[in-house]
């Protein structure tokens, strides 16, 4: 019998039943009065989430594609930029800069540890020649599921007055956490569509500020198709330099109509809660986080795997028995820890669910657990708030 899917990894996320449908719309003339309305009705819509009146730019593109953009559009080789590496996703952005002659200075922290406040502001005050230009670091790194404290980053940064961009990866963090990209004073965030936004793949999105596209006039880097005056030249008409996802837009506007009809503060206290839920049912069943605790992601929880019991193992089980899908460690905490993702639409009965059924199969794998003790965390938690 066909059955749901819960696709509980750190993204690409589930889309909702109202975003397939919209999926499934006919094309229209990506050259025509309908779609610069469509593109119009996104923008206005993304401001709305990224909490900004900046400039928004959509690529049809890959989160990794639009750091890419952030590096050739920043940045000139030879410059310098801080990276913050705490995981497989971070570090890309380190990785990215060096391979477009970038030098690159790391922090570099264990996996599962949240970046330092103070360690970014000693590189800045040492650097009383100016020579960085660009902080760049994630909200959200889904490697080990910690988040960064960016609103104390981006307030240090602003008192420094050192003139470095703050660059945000909010890959698996816009919808989902709390962001205030005027409010907290961010140079750049850059996102993608299927995390917080219930989309699937292939949209790439960019905020600006001022800061930021007088530091782009400077920029050296060969670029064409990531050229951010191009782009945004072409989006003042509702179009694109060439050709866009027209049917991913379709779902953009209704996944933005869906977090306007929940409200984002809303969005943002539903994945808190769904993440407590997680993280009170694995405290419950006498399992051990891996990340460090006080910054423990609301989109993606990891899960130390218990003693003599395989990820492999327990991941086959979870889909193949319960529909439930998980993520596994990355690179080295592969087979060492399991990853389960709550984030875009994701709601109380969908956490019953799934951790039901991780605390069933770990049971049948020999795991030491009262069946029915994750169930009792998750419904206190629920009952509490």
């Amino acid at each position: 019998m066909e059955r749901r899917q819960y696709l509980q990894i750190p993204g690409p996320t589930n889309v909702p039943d109202r975003i397939l449908r919209s999926l499934s719309k006919p094309l229209i003339n990506h050259r025509g009065p309908e779609f610069e309305l469509l593109v119009e009705q996104c923008i206005t819509g993304l401001k709305k989430v990224f909490r900004t009146q900046n400039d928004v730019l959509i690529f049809p593109s890959s989160g990794s594609g639009t750091l890419e953009s952030a590096i050739v559009n920043l940045l000139s080789p030879g410059d310098t930029m801080v990276a913050v590496s705490q995981g497989l996703f971070s570090e890309r952005m380190a990785a990215i800069g060096e391979k477009f002659g970038i030098h690159v200075l790391r922090i570099n922290k264990a996996w599962g540890e949240a970046a330092n406040v103070d360690e970014i502001e000693a590189l800045l005050s040492q650097d009383t020649e100016k020579k960085i230009k660009a902080v760049c670091l994630p909200q959200n790194e889904t490697t080990s599921a910690i988040t960064n404290d960016i609103e104390s980053i981006a307030k240090m940064m602003k008192k420094s007055e050192h003139p470095a961009l703050l660059v945000v990866d909010a890959i698996s963090s816009l919808a989902c956490l709390p962001l205030e990209t005027d409010g907290w004073g961010i140079d750049v965030v850059i996102t993608a569509s299927q995390k917080g936004l219930m989309l699937p793949p292939g949209l790439g999105m960019v905020s600006l500020n001022d800061r930021a596209w007088q530091q782009a006039e400077q920029s050296k880097m060969p670029k064409w198709y990531w050229d951010y005056n191009a782009v945004r030249e072409k989006m003042k008409g509702g179009q694109f330099p060439y050709t866009p996802a027209t049917t991913l837009l379709f779902g953009l506007k209704e996944a933005l109509d869906i977090l306007a009809e929940e409200g984002i503060e809303k969005v943002w206290e539903r994945h808190e809660l769904m993440g407590k839920a997680v993280r009170n049912a694995i405290h419950a069943m006498g399992l051990t986080l891996f990340a460090e605790e006080a910054y423990a992601s609301d989109t993606v929880t990891s899960i130390s795997m218990p003693e003599d019991i395989q990820y492999k193992e327990l991941a086959s089980m979870l889909n193949k028995d319960y529909g439930v899908v998980i993520g596994g460690g990355l690179q080295q905490l592969q087979g060492k820890i399991f990853r389960i993702g709550h984030l875009g639409a994701v709601h109380q009965l969908d956490v019953y669910a799934v951790m039901g059924a991780v605390e069933m199969a770990l049971y049948r794998l020999g795991y030491n657990v009262e069946l029915g003790t994750a169930a009792k965390a998750v419904a206190k938690t629920f009952l509490k708030e």
